[in-house]
This record gives structure tokens, sequence and C-alpha cells, in this order.
């Protein structure tokens, strides 16, 4: 959990943790508490929602909840939010869909020429959970730009829930 002050608002300690959590590759909720001492209106909680994932783009995956402790309010929130993240930080996914997934992405949006070459995929497989870690295999990974990774990661994301865990792609050379 990374609790935020919803009154104080996001302090340099908060980023500090945050930055931890994602280094770490953990499993986070982000819980915004105080919430019943912010002045609101029916668009307060979106905005408050938009500020977190901009200060902590890094943590797009977390869930945001709001709760007050001290009125014991949305507290019944967290611990969905927990549970489901946990789930997804120890879900296995199937190397056939994940295939289709990949050739899919792929279909879609063909590798671009990078460093004199392009970039053929073969097969991606699940090679560990907690957090889900996948090894995708290609011809060369040096002709894979970061942008692409980037590319494969949020389709990964888009296809299967992985709310509140990071996942890792991992390029190898196929052998």
């Amino acid at each position: 959990l990374l609790i935020l002050d919803g009154e104080e608002g996001i302090i340099e300690q908060d980023k500090h943790v945050a930055g931890f959590i994602a280094e770490y590759y953990k499993a986070v909720v982000i819980v915004v508490n105080k919430w019943d001492a912010v002045l609101k209106d029916d668009k307060t909680m979106k905005k408050m929602e938009k500020k977190v994932k901009e200060e902590f783009k890094f943590l797009d995956y977390a869930e945001v909840v709001f709760v007050s402790a001290k009125d014991n309010s949305r507290i019944q929130t967290i611990f969905p939010a927990i549970n489901h993240a946990y789930d997804n930080y120890k879900k296995n996914v199937q190397t056939s869909i994940l295939n289709d997934l990949m050739h899919d992405a792929v279909a879609m949006n063909p590798t671009p020429i990078f460093n004199h070459g392009k970039a053929q995929f073969n097969y991606a497989t699940q090679v560990a959970s907690k957090p889900p870690t996948f090894i995708m295999f290609v011809n060369n990974p040096d002709f894979i730009h970061f942008s692409y990774v980037r590319y494969l990661h949020n389709q990964l994301r888009e296809s299967i829930d992985f709310k509140g865990t990071p996942i890792k792609l991992i390029l190898r050379k196929k052998a």
C-alpha cells in the first residue's frame, strides 16, 4: 500500500516510497486517506486520481482508492483492491494465449527497422510470477527500440487484467 494524505497532497516522501515500489516490482494500491477533510464537488475524486496518475506515471497500473480512516468511510474498498492486485501479481498466463497476443500485436503494428535490422518474434512464455515475468524470443533484441517494448507491454495490459501489478518483459535472442 502507498498511503497518501488527501489533505496534504503528494509529498517528496510519497514519491520516494513509490520509487522503491517500482524499482522492486511490487504490487501496489494507492490509498488516499483523509478524504473526509477535502473540500469536494462531483469532479474532485477524478481530478485527484488524475493528479496521482500524473505524479506516479511509473505506477500507472496501480488502483487508487479514497478513504477516511477517521470516519471509517470507504474503508471497505481497500481490501478488494489489495486482493485484486495480489491475484494479478501471482497470475499465470498460458503460453498459447501469450503467443496469440504477441502475434496479434506484431500483426497490428509490425516491428520497424531499428539498428539496421528488423526484429522477428518467435514465441513468448511466462517464466515467473510475483511479478508476472515474460520472455519474448526474437531473432535479435538489438533490433527492438524501447518504444516497441512499451507498445508490447501496453498490448499485454490491454488484453489481460494486470491492475495493481507491474509486469516484466525480457527480450532474449532465440538460440
